[in-house]
């Protein structure tokens, strides 16, 4: 770090994507400042769904149990049409995933649960803090900091991060493009309570009469209504009144809305950034890339952003590995996801929203074809779920030991989640080990098939974890088919648990090469060993 920087990493918004960075770095202990220009949290909440691949990061940050206790477990998509229900979607069954399930919950308690853990790590969000205006140069930025109350004051950062929003004052003022369109149509918005048979941990999507409503249920008897303007020019405020009579044309029969906490009208944007980073800045969630609510997984992809960005500053900021290769992989690898995530999501809004009646028909079609195929619904789950994510790209994924084929524990692709024994004789789960702020070295031995690393990873104490597993240990080859690798071999899985390199004997310098450049080749004492848990 800069001698003239004062501050590691200014992150500007504290909404779940920002508070998600912040959590990370300090789990590092890397210092931050993570300002919103906002005075107090959100009292509405725009996102409700944390899907598993969300879930598995913030497993990660010490919070899972929070979210579990705190959301409505979710189970099944349901679609309609009149008094017909046409599908049943499982959503939480089936997912390969230690969180198996999505969970609804407002974004507000997801702020929450964050904050709470922030301040655990020894960080104060600053509200009432706006940033108005940063430059940057070869060692640094400088940003301009205001106050609710008028107070100005200049913070020089090593790194400034843009998580403020769709209407990101950050990446307006690097003039990055923000491409995309505006879809043409008004919609309704209407967090209610509902009198009616409904089952609180479905959400159902019904169409008839030439409209459709979509309903998600979360907190204890609340819901969540979306519908469509039939009047574009119409711009007064959404009302009770206009949301049931979307239900009663559209939606199941038998239900009376009531007991409003919030209403509004909105128009959905679908639009990426040009860029991801402009030299020391770098944007994520909201403010790099906005899509539909269809599929609920715009905050899941800003929490994602986070986990990816954060564990790459912190290397950074703690002199390991080298910062070109680090910093510009995180665009790399997110921006293809967030633009995959984009299409997807304006395909469901499209139709579920569908105006023509020959979309409606074969949209009608498809569904009842897809409710009674099973591959269909896990072809839904996979995409929802963020699971199989695979890095395509990008300069971390460069380091592959050997030829990339489809395999789902490939370089780039999801770790995965395995029992074994541990050290004390007692049944684990690998996605514990897996979470914490460092790599890890999985080993995969036989008693005549075992793997020296010839000191290799000696120089990279408590930043690598290394696994061994051999029949003791992996006693039903359970971790070893999880990442098709026969013993001798070896996985290194990244802290955002993505699966950074593989091979076997032969490729030991492969995976030297690899620490060398991610966690820097920085020759420490003999007894600073990495952590090792020998279990075979």
């Amino acid at each position: 770090m800069t001698s003239d920087c004062e501050l590691p990493v200014l992150i500007s918004g504290a909404g779940p994507t920002g508070l998600t960075l912040a959590v990370t770095l300090r789990r590092y202990g890397v210092p931050v400042r993570l300002i919103d220009q906002a005075p107090v949290p959100a009292t509405v909440s725009k996102a409700l769904a944390m899907w598993s691949g969300s879930l598995e990061a913030l497993a990660g940050l010490g919070v899972i149990d929070r979210f579990v206790a705190a959301g409505v477990r979710l189970n099944a998509l349901r679609i309609g049409d009149g008094k017909r229900q046409l599908a049943t979607l499982k959503v939480g069954d089936g997912i390969d995933s230690p969180y198996p399930y999505p969970l609804l919950l407002p974004q507000g308690v997801t702020e929450s649960i964050l904050t709470a853990r922030a301040a655990e790590l020894g960080l104060t969000v600053e509200r009432g803090v706006e940033l108005v205006g940063f430059k940057q140069d070869e060692t640094g930025v400088t940003a301009e900091l205001r106050a609710h109350d008028g107070r100005a004051e200049t913070v020089r950062a090593v790194y400034l991060v843009g998580a403020d929003g769709a209407r990101s004052f950050v990446r307006r003022s690097l003039g990055i493009e923000f491409e995309g369109y505006t879809e043409p149509q008004t919609y309704l918005l209407g967090d209610v309570r509902i009198d009616g048979d409904l089952d609180h941990q479905s959400i159902y999507v019904w169409w008839h009469g030439g409209g459709t409503v979509a309903m998600f249920p979360f907190e204890e008897a609340t819901w969540r209504i979306f519908a469509v303007r039939k009047d574009d020019k119409n711009d007064a405020p959404c009302t009770v009144e206009e949301l049931q009579g979307h239900i009663d044309l559209h939606g199941p029969p038998g239900l009376r809305l009531h007991s409003p906490s919030w209403l509004s009208t909105f128009r959905i944007n679908e639009r990426l950034a040009l860029r991801y980073r402009d030299g020391r800045v770098f944007l994520a969630g909201d403010a790099a890339h906005i899509h539909s609510p269809a599929g609920g997984q715009g905050m899941n992809t800003g929490i994602q952003d986070a986990v990816n960005l954060g564990w790459k500053l912190a290397a950074v900021l703690r002199g390991k590995g080298d910062s070109t290769l680090l910093l510009d992989s995180y665009e790399a690898e997110r921006r293809p996801i967030a633009r995959a995530v984009i299409a997807g999501a304006a395909q469901k809004l499209h139709a579920a929203f569908a105006s023509s009646g020959i979309a409606r028909m074969l949209r009608d079609v498809a569904v009842s074809l897809a409710g009674n195929i099973p591959a269909a619904q896990r072809a839904l789950q996979i995409e929802l779920s963020e699971t199989e994510i695979v890095y395509q790209d990008g300069p971390l994924v460069s380091f592959a030991t050997q030829p990339r084929r489809w395999r789902r524990t490939d370089v780039g692709s999801r770790a995965r989640d395995a029992r074994y024994i541990d050290a004390n004789n007692a049944e684990a789960s690998l996605w514990r080990t897996l979470s914490g702020p460092h790599h890890t070295l999985l080993v995969f031995e036989e008693p005549d098939k075992t793997l020296s690393l010839g000191g290799i990873t000696d120089a990279f104490a408590g930043d690598l974890t290394v696994l061994r597993l051999g029949p003791e240990s992996d006693w039903h080859g359970e971790v070893r088919d999880r990442y098709h690798i026969s013993p001798p071999g070896w996985v290194l899985i990244r802290p955002d648990q993505v699966v950074a390199a593989r091979g076997g004997p032969g490729d030991l310098a492969q995976l030297a090469n690899y620490l060398e450049h991610v966690l820097g080749a920085q020759p420490r004492a003999a007894a600073s060993r990495p952590r090792e848990t020998v279990t075979s």
